[in-house]
């Protein structure tokens, strides 16, 4: 299944907690996602009634009570005359659907229903877990000529410099759009990992010129692992060495091998620690 977006922050709301700031919200992470789509605009109900819900409401919760959301629900239905509806809705405990918002596009069936996954996706992860996608917070950083432009007017290069516990995206010139570490936190790959794709994500759809460079550490600390040396060996290289207590680190035929990625090479440094205790039980 396609994962449409990958960092989260954590926040009860988005913007001021109000439909229209949802909305507003949703119309830019489509556009994040889907840059050339069809859409013509996005509704706000004001002339809505009963299962409408309008700008200024607050934005139902996920909770146990009647007025709070059950479910959401996102389908595509045939225009009235042309081209084709998005519809946004939420489905309250109360057993009554309330309608968000709903979107006139002129895009394909496949694209309109892979926007109506996309947001269904994030309204979910918004309303059921308080997190919200950091793709729009991640565009919103980028240049451009003028802010409903869904292309960057920046011509310099961009880097994003992914780490094992860190991500900075930044020209040459000094321009910094993110610089973060999660040094010591847990989970603090993954986290980078997350922040890196979805930054490629964002500079892709906004047409910049960029590259994702990986910076390893060139020799790995394991605590579990004392006396095992995990490294590159001085060599550019996207895996590890391993040599182990004891080995010589200038005769090749001591080192276990070379290990694709760091948890190949830490996976042999444990499994050869295992065999070493074995033996000497």
């Amino acid at each position: 299944m396609k994962s449409y977006f990958n960092a989260t922050c954590k926040a009860d709301a988005v913007g001021d907690g109000t439909v229209g700031a949802l909305v507003a919200w949703l119309e830019k992470f489509v556009n994040v996602l889907f840059p050339e789509n069809g859409i013509e605009y996005f509704a706000d109900n004001q002339f809505g009634r009963g299962r409408a819900l309008q700008r200024n409401d607050r934005v139902p919760g996920a909770g146990v009570a009647d007025d709070c959301v059950h479910h959401v629900a996102c389908y595509v239905r045939e225009g009235a005359n042309e081209g084709r509806i998005i519809e946004v809705m939420l489905y309250l405990r109360g057993d009554v659907f309330k309608s968000l918002t709903w979107i006139k596009s002129f895009g394909s069936a496949d694209e309109c229903w892979a926007i109506a996954r996309a947001i269904d996706a994030a309204l979910n992860s918004i309303i059921f877990w308080n997190e919200v996608p950091e793709l729009v917070s991640m565009a919103d950083k980028v240049p451009r000529q003028y802010i409903w432009h869904r292309q960057t007017s920046l011509t310099e290069e961009i880097t994003i410099l992914s780490g094992m516990d860190k991500v900075l995206v930044s020209t040459a010139s000094g321009l910094v759009l993110d610089d973060r570490s999660w040094e010591g936190q847990a989970y603090a790959e993954s986290q980078a990992t997350a922040v890196a794709l979805d930054w490629v994500t964002v500079l892709s759809a906004l047409k910049a010129s960029f590259k994702l460079v990986k910076d390893a550490p060139d020799r790995l600390a394991v605590p579990d692992l004392p006396g095992y040396v995990i490294s590159k060996r001085g060599v550019d290289v996207e895996g590890y060495y391993v040599l182990p207590p004891g080995g010589n680190p200038n005769d090749d035929r001591d080192y276990l091998g070379y290990f694709r990625d760091r948890d190949a090479a830490i996976a042999a440094a444990r499994n050869h620690k295992a065999c070493q205790l074995l033996v000497a039980a």
